[in-house]
C-alpha cells in the first residue's frame, strides 16, 4: 500500500494538461506508474483531493489518475459550458493527451455521471466502471440543496453552515482533510455552483444507460439522501449486467467515510476476470 498522502502537500503534486479545446486541467497521478490505468472522477465542487484518502488503499497494481474537472480545483474556470456531455468530452480529450487509450473509470456523484457519459459515447476507451453515490435522473429544482446553491454569492465562506453540511460525512471524517475540502469547495465561484447544478436539472441521462456495455459496479451508502435507493434501482435495471453494493452506515461521501472498505470493493471488482 502506498504511503498516506499529506493533505498540506497534496495540491503541490498536481500537473497540468492543456487540452485541444483550450481548457487546461490539473491532475494528480498516484499508485504504480506501470499499473493498469484507473481514472478517478470527483464529485460536484470537489477536486482530485477527493481521492486522497482512498488512494493508498487502491494503489496496488493501479496507475491512479485524478483530474480536477473544469471549474474545479486548479483547472480552468471558463464562463461556460458545464453540461455533462461537455465535461465528459474534456475527460476524453484528457485521456488522449496523456496517452491512455483505455482505462477503468471510477466516478463519485457528478463524476459518476461523467463515467456514464464516457461509457455510453466512447466505449472503446472504457474498461470497467464504478458508479459511486451517483444517479441517472435530473436534479430537482426544489429542496435544501437547490435553495442553498441558488443563495450562494461570492465570496463563499468555507465555514458557513451550508458548506460544513455539504462536506460532512454520515460518520466522522478526518478533519485535516475536511478543512482543505471546505476551502476548495468555497473557492469554486458561485456562478459555477449555479451553472453545474442548473445544467443537471435540465439533463436526463437515463435514456442512454442502455448503451453502456462496460462491466458496471454501482455503489451506494445506506444513508445517502442524494443518490437514493430508488435511483440506484433504476440504474441497476437499465445497465445490462450491472451489480449493486449498498454499504451499511455510510452516506454520500463513502470514500471519505470508510476509504479502506470502499477501496476493497472497488479493487476486487476491477481485478476480477
Amino acid at each position: 500500500m502506498m504511503q498516506r498522502l499529506s493533505q498540506d502537500d497534496f495540491a503541490a503534486s498536481k500537473q497540468d494538461c492543456l487540452l485541444p479545446n483550450g481548457i487546461r486541467l490539473a491532475y494528480v497521478e498516484m499508485g504504480e506508474a506501470g499499473g493498469t490505468p484507473v481514472l478517478l472522477l470527483h464529485g460536484f465542487t470537489d477536486s482530485a483531493r477527493s481521492w486522497s484518502l482512498i488512494a493508498p488503499h487502491l494503489a496496488g497494481g493501479f496507475r491512479l489518475i485524478a483530474p480536477d474537472l473544469r471549474g474545479h480545483g486548479r483547472s480552468d474556470r471558463p464562463e461556460g459550458c458545464y453540461t455533462i456531455p461537455e465535461m465528459a468530452h474534456d475527460v476524453r480529450l484528457f485521456l488522449a493527451e496523456i496517452g491512455i487509450a483505455n482505462a477503468h473509470v471510477v466516478g463519485h456523484s457528478l463524476g459518476g455521471r461523467l463515467a456514464q457519459a464516457l461509457a455510453e459515447r466512447w466505449p472503446q476507451m472504457v474498461g470497467k466502471i464504478v458508479l459511486m453515490s451517483t444517479s441517472a435522473v435530473p436534479r430537482e429544482r426544489a429542496g435544501w440543496l437547490w435553495e442553498n446553491i441558488l443563495a450562494l454569492r461570492d465570496p463563499i465562506d468555507p465555514e458557513s453552515a451550508f458548506i460544513r453540511a455539504w462536506c460532512a460525512g454520515a460518520v466522522p471524517v478526518d478533519e485535516a482533510f475536511l478543512s482543505h475540502v471546505r476551502r476548495e469547495c468555497a473557492s469554486v465561484p458561485a456562478r459555477i455552483w449555479h451553472s453545474i447544478h442548473y445544467e443537471q436539472t435540465a439533463y436526463d441521462p437515463f435514456p442512454l444507460l442502455q448503451d453502456i456495455s462496460a462491466p458496471t459496479l454501482i455503489m451506494r451508502g445506506e444513508h445517502d439522501d442524494i443518490a437514493t435507493a430508488e435511483h440506484q434501482a433504476q440504474m441497476l435495471g437499465a445497465i445490462g449486467g450491472a451489480r449493486l453494493i449498498t454499504l451499511p452506515g455510510l452516506g454520500h461521501n463513502m470514500h471519505w467515510e470508510a476509504p479502506g472498505l470502499v477501496a476493497g470493493h472497488i479493487s476486487a471488482f476491477l481485478q476480477a476476470p
